[in-house]
C-alpha cells in the first residue's frame, strides 16, 4: 500500500511539473520569420511590406501587370527550400523548382496577373514561415474601388 501512495504521488508530482513547463515555455512564443517583401512593379511603382501574421496588405496594380517580389527572410532561414504557388491565376515567372532563401536572406518571385480584375494571391511557405501576398487589379485608367489599398509609389 505504501508503495502505490508513493507511485501516485510521483505521478502526481512529474503531472504538475510538465504542466508547468510547458506553461513557461508557452509564453515564450515562437520565433517570428515572416519576411519583409520589396515590390515592384514593371510600370515603376514600388514598396516595401512587412507582413502581420504572415499576411501582406493588398496591394493595388493593374490587370496584366508584371510584379517582382524580394523576400528578405531572417539570417536563420539561409539555405532553406521556398514553395511558391499561385492561388487565383497570376503566372509565376521563372520560379525553379528548388528555390531557396540566399546568402544575403533574400529571395525573389516574379509574376504576371491575368487579364481579370479583382485579387490575387500568392502562398510563400519557408521552413515554419507561411505567408500571403495579395495584389487587387484594376483594368488601366479604372478608378480604385478601395481606399484601403496600398498603391506603389514611383520614384521621380
Amino acid at each position: 500500500m505504501k508503495i502505490l501512495c508513493a507511485a501516485l504521488a510521483a505521478c502526481c508530482v512529474f503531472s504538475f511539473a510538465a504542466n508547468i513547463s510547458s506553461q513557461i515555455v508557452g509564453t515564450v512564443g515562437p520565433i517570428d520569420h515572416s519576411p519583409k517583401a520589396a515590390i515592384s512593379l514593371d510600370t515603376g511603382g514600388a514598396l516595401t511590406l512587412a507582413s502581420a501574421q504572415g499576411l501582406f496588405g493588398r496591394v493595388a496594380a493593374q490587370t496584366g501587370q508584371g510584379i517582382t517580389v524580394q523576400l528578405q527572410y531572417p539570417p536563420d532561414l539561409v539555405g532553406q527550400r521556398i514553395f511558391v504557388q499561385s492561388l487565383d491565376g497570376a503566372q509565376l515567372i521563372g520560379i525553379p523548382d528548388k528555390l531557396v532563401v540566399g546568402p544575403d536572406g533574400t529571395a525573389t518571385v516574379q509574376l504576371q496577373l491575368a487579364g481579370g480584375e479583382g485579387i490575387y494571391r500568392v502562398a510563400v511557405t519557408c521552413s515554419d514561415s507561411r505567408t500571403l501576398l495579395r495584389f487587387y487589379a484594376v483594368a488601366p485608367g479604372k478608378p480604385l474601388p478601395d481606399p484601403t489599398l496600398l498603391v506603389p509609389v514611383t520614384s521621380p
